[in-house]
C-alpha cells in the first residue's frame, strides 16, 4: 500500500448519480446518493477495504474554490463505493439554481475530471410534492414556501404563468386569483346544482361575487285585549243667570255669560286590540360588507410546473 498514493494520480473515477435518497418535511438533511468506481493505474479495481474520501462541490468544472466539503470513510468492495453527500455537512447552504460539479479527493489528490451533477439533485433539492395543477394551503408566506417547496409552486394571486406546463395544458395566461376568497367545488355533470350560477362547463378558477339568497322576515300579531279604559273629557261652556243681565249703553242691554268647565268620563267598555304586520329592514350586522361563516386565513399556492 506504500505506493498506493501515486497510483491514485492516475485513477479513473466513474460517478453514478443515482437519486436523492431522503429529505425530511422541512427540506433539511438533503442527501444526494452517489456511487463511484475506483481503479488503480493498471485499470484494476482497488483492493477492498475502507477508504477516506473527501467530497467537494464547485461551481466550476476545474479550478475555483469549493463551496461545500465533507470527509467520509467508506467501504470499497470490488472498487465500488456508495456515498450519501450531506450525511456529515448539511447541503442546505447551497442554492440549487446553478450547475454544480463534484470533486473527490483520495489521499490528498483530487481525481479528475470533476463530474457535473445531473438534473436529479436539482429537481429534488427541495420537496416538490403534489401534481401539476394542485392547489395547496399553507401557513408559510411566499418566500418561506418557495424555499422549502421549490419554484414549481407559485402564489395563487393572478400572476402571469406564460411558459409554464400548466399554461401549456390549460391554454391560460394567468393563475387564478384566490386572494381573500373561499374555494368552491366545481359542479359535475348530473350534479346536485348547488351552485346555481355555474354548471359543469363553467371555466375553472373564475370569480363569483358575493350574494345573499333572496329572503325576508315577516311578522304579524295583535296587541293584548285587556285595553279596558276610559277617557276624561273637560267641557268649557258659557253659563247664564239672572244676575248676568247687563243694561244701558247705546246698544241696549243683554245677558253676559260666564265661562264654566264641566268634567265628564266616558264609559269603560273599551276593550280592544290593535293588529300590526310588516317585515324587517336590511341589516348587515357590524357594518360588514359580506356574509361569511367563521373561518381561518391561509396562503394559497398552485403548482404550475
Amino acid at each position: 500500500m506504500k505506493n498506493l498514493s501515486k497510483f491514485f494520480k492516475f485513477l479513473l473515477l466513474i460517478f453514478f448519480i443515482s437519486c436523492i435518497s431522503s429529505m425530511d418535511a422541512n427540506a433539511q438533511n438533503r442527501k444526494i446518493s452517489l456511487q463511484g468506481f475506483l481503479k488503480d493505474a493498471s485499470g484494476k479495481a482497488v483492493a477492498d477495504g475502507i477508504q477516506s474520501l473527501t467530497f467537494k462541490i464547485y461551481k466550476d468544472a476545474s479550478g475555483g474554490t469549493a463551496l461545500w466539503s465533507e470527509d467520509q470513510s467508506l467501504k470499497v468492495v470490488g472498487g465500488v463505493y456508495a456515498a450519501q453527500l450531506g450525511s456529515v455537512v448539511d447541503l442546505t447552504t447551497l442554492l440549487w439554481n446553478v450547475p454544480y460539479f463534484v470533486g473527490v479527493t483520495v489521499q490528498g489528490t483530487e481525481l479528475i475530471p470533476r463530474t457535473e451533477l445531473t438534473y436529479a439533485p436539482y429537481s429534488f433539492s427541495v420537496v416538490c410534492s403534489g401534481a401539476l395543477g394542485d392547489v395547496k394551503y399553507s401557513i408559510l408566506n411566499p418566500t418561506e414556501f418557495a424555499s422549502v417547496n421549490g419554484a414549481c409552486w407559485v402564489p395563487m394571486d393572478g400572476r402571469n404563468m406564460a411558459g409554464s406546463k400548466l399554461a401549456d395544458i390549460t391554454k391560460g395566461s394567468n393563475v387564478p386569483n384566490g386572494s381573500g376568497l373561499f374555494l368552491r367545488g366545481q359542479e359535475f355533470p348530473n350534479g346536485l346544482d348547488n351552485d346555481n350560477s355555474r354548471d359543469s362547463n363553467a371555466p375553472i378558477g373564475t370569480f363569483q361575487d358575493q350574494a345573499m339568497q333572496t329572503h325576508q322576515h315577516d311578522f304579524s300579531g295583535n296587541t293584548l285585549g285587556n285595553g279596558n279604559h276610559s277617557h276624561t273629557v273637560a267641557d268649557t261652556f258659557l253659563r247664564y243667570t239672572a244676575d248676568d243681565w247687563r243694561g244701558g249703553g247705546s246698544h241696549g242691554g243683554g245677558y253676559v255669560g260666564e265661562n264654566d268647565t264641566q268634567t265628564q268620563t266616558t264609559n269603560t267598555s273599551g276593550n280592544h286590540t290593535h293588529s300590526f304586520s310588516g317585515n324587517t329592514g336590511n341589516n348587515n350586522g357590524n357594518s360588514a360588507p359580506e356574509t361569511r361563516p367563521k373561518n381561518l386565513n391561509f396562503w394559497t399556492y398552485i403548482r404550475i410546473n
